[in-house]
């Protein structure tokens, strides 16, 4: 029998995250639910803004005390990811639980007919927004050159200074550069996650400063491996360090047993990187009659 339970309000690290963190890697080692990768539950747990009351908005499906479907926000309340067991029954339990409670925002679904169709007949309907996801093919990676640039691990240079530098400007927040405590401190944490791993992530540097910076979240001994972030300083730009770094970590992943690499993006980049279209999740709104 199907029963709830409401994730407990605590960003640590214990049970309950390890838990929905097995479930979603489940689903992954199976090919299936990349769009919301174990590592995306990982980095939003490892951000600091985000808010320790807004666990109690995520909800677990459990059968037998083991979780067999996840309702869950990523950064911000408003928006849902949906990921559950192929079972007839516990889709049905599910859309009862969204009916009964009234839920009003966004849901996002794996490209699944079956719950398609359920929330259609709700009243939900399917946006043109879709969740893209690319994987690498088995063509052999061949790292461009970078003239006048360094591409190290983390594990070689690690400076949270850079390492916000690098994001801060890489995702257009401007060119003044925030270094306060609090910014570093978020840096470090998101740097420092459980199955966070400096060697799977690379840096670009050029005077001293990193310009660009990807990493590949991997956990050894499975099979499935999802780069995120990526991100270069605008005038460092089309050089071809991110894909340097890149294809450093994937190399170094490839090393430790991934066989599967995916990104969360259909963007050309990545297409002439030699990734190809994979899967895709669905986003649908409620209608209100």
């Amino acid at each position: 029998m199907y029963y709830t339970k409401i994730y407990p309000k605590t960003k640590a690290y214990g049970k309950a995250f390890e838990d929905v963190r097995q479930f979603l890697l489940k689903h992954n080692e199976m090919l299936k639910n990349i769009h919301f990768h174990w590592s995306r539950w990982e980095w939003m747990f490892a951000r600091d803004s985000f808010k320790t009351d807004d666990l109690s908005l995520i909800v677990m499906f459990m059968e037998d005390d083991q979780i067999r479907g996840l309702l869950s926000i990523e950064d911000d309340p408003g928006l849902y990811f949906l990921v559950y067991d192929d079972n007839p029954e516990l889709k049905d339990f599910i859309v009862d639980y969204i009916v009964k409670n009234n839920i009003q925002d966004d849901i996002i679904i794996p490209n699944d007919e079956d719950m398609k169709q359920r929330l259609l007949s709700l009243n939900y309907e399917q946006t043109d927004w879709i969740d893209p996801v690319t994987r690498l093919t088995d063509e052999p990676l061949e790292i461009p050159e970078t003239p006048g640039y360094d591409i190290v691990s983390l594990e070689e240079d690690y400076r949270l200074d850079q390492i916000h530098h690098a994001l801060w400007r890489g995702f257009n927040h401007g060119d003044d550069v925030d270094y306060s405590e609090q910014n570093l401190e978020d840096r470090r944490h998101m740097t420092s996650s459980p199955n966070f791993k400096k060697h799977y992530t690379y840096v670009a540097i050029h005077n001293n400063q990193y310009v660009s910076y990807a990493g590949v979240w991997y956990e050894k001994g499975t099979k499935t491996a999802l780069i995120e972030p990526v991100a270069t300083v605008p005038e460092h730009r089309k050089k071809h360090l991110a894909r340097s770094c890149i294809y450093h970590a994937i190399l170094q992943a490839k090393k430790d047993g991934a066989t599967d690499i995916f990104v969360g993006s259909n963007r050309s980049v990545y297409l002439n990187m030699g990734f190809l279209p994979f899967d895709y999740a669905i986003r649908f709104k409620k209608i209100n009659k």
